[in-house]
């Protein structure tokens, strides 16, 4: 028989529903930039160009029996140690380098600890940090030297993860390999991990990989979506230190990529001479579109990756003349630091180059810049 209920006594209120982890407080969904089907040259993403004969192929090879078993990224793991010269057991193959930065913060981050990032920098790194529940420090670095001594001082007996993005997305600016290994050094000291995302190396003037390979203390992060223009696929991976790389493999997924998209992938690692040509292309890009923005009246910042990021008197009306034109471009206007910047890939192709040039010159010929 149930106990009578007092009428001074209140019965606890019902819960209003699920509530979610306090990490998701001041969070939401990451948005793409929206594309809503009438553009036709979509330079708002970074995205690569892929070979395409070399995709057809490979899309050919992959048989229905391959299809019926759950994938083995091994044997790309094996190829890409290869390359890097290094041990296969130090890469791991994860869904995009998303998900390679979010299983670096959930290795180390948790409440209580920090992580050091500099900023602007890519998004998905705070966001990772938020998510396993740490904090971030933040040290300002839009253009120019990377600031060593100001991002060293913030790293403490709290720090958790440091994280350096080079080429850096979104200004393209590059961090000397000296100064990485600094960074690391202070961060052994402090018992802290540190994350390279290099999403944009092979782009760069020049890599810092054989440098990093030689510390304990630092996880690299790559992706076959920028140099390989295989966005689509999601195939990224990590190349961590051998007693790191097991808690990696721990917090993720077992099979984090399709056999289909490990398939496409091995068979572009191959494709060295298409690559290499695309990327001269970038480059000779990169060189021209800095130099006509200059002339134009805006302020391209130094960038080593496959986008120019400039300054603008109105970005935002400059971005909505090229949409208008069919040409998407990235702006900034939720983030106070780049508002007046916009973000420009480069094409890797040379008509769709030149419209770029031409649309750039017509829209800037008036009082937006």
């Amino acid at each position: 028989m149930s106990k009578p209920t007092l009428s001074s006594e209140r019965a606890p209120e019902a819960p209003a529903g699920p509530r979610p982890a306090s990490r998701l407080a001041g969070l939401s969904p990451y948005a793409p930039p929206p594309r809503d089907g009438g553009s036709e040259l979509l330079l708002d993403a970074n995205e690569g160009v892929p070979d395409a004969d070399g995709l057809a192929s490979a899309l050919c090879s992959i048989s229905p029996g391959d299809l019926s078993r759950y994938p083995d990224a091994s044997a790309l793991e094996r190829d890409l140690a290869a390359r890097l010269e290094t041990d296969p057991c130090r890469v791991i193959v994860t869904n995009g380098g998303d998900d390679a930065i979010d299983r670096v913060c959930r290795s180390v981050v948790e409440p209580g600890r920090n992580a050091v990032l500099h900023t602007p920098t890519f998004e998905m790194i705070g966001r990772g940090v938020r998510l396993a529940g740490g904090e971030t420090r933040s040290v300002p670095w839009l253009g120019g030297e990377f600031p060593a001594e100001a991002f060293l001082d913030a790293i403490d007996a709290d720090t958790a993860l440091a994280a350096l993005v080079t080429p850096n997305n979104p200004t393209g600016g590059t961090i000397p390999a000296v100064t990485i290994v600094a960074v690391a050094e202070k961060a052994a000291a402090c018992g802290a991990l540190i994350l390279v995302d290099l999403a944009y190396i092979e782009f760069a003037d020049g890599d810092p990989t054989p440098a990093l390979l030689a510390l304990d203390n630092v996880v690299m992060v790559r992706t076959f979506s920028k140099a390989f223009g295989l966005a689509g696929l999601r195939v990224g991976y990590a190349v961590a230190p051998a007693p790191v790389a097991p808690w990696l493999r721990t917090v993720g997924g077992p099979y984090p990529v399709s056999t289909v998209s490990l398939g496409i992938a091995g068979r572009a690692l191959g494709e060295s001479a298409w690559r290499e040509s695309f990327l001269a292309r970038v480059r000779l890009e990169r060189s021209e579109l800095s130099g006509t923005l200059s002339a134009l009246g805006a302020a391209p910042l130094d960038s080593n990756a496959n986008f120019v990021t400039a300054r603008f008197g109105d970005a935002g009306l400059v971005c909505a003349r090229l949409a208008d034109r069919g040409i998407r471009v990235r702006g900034f206007p939720n983030h106070p630091e780049l508002a007046a910047y916009l973000r420009i890939s480069l094409p890797g192709e040379p008509r769709a180059f030149a419209r770029l040039l031409s649309t750039l010159e017509d829209t800037l010929s008036g009082d937006t810049r």
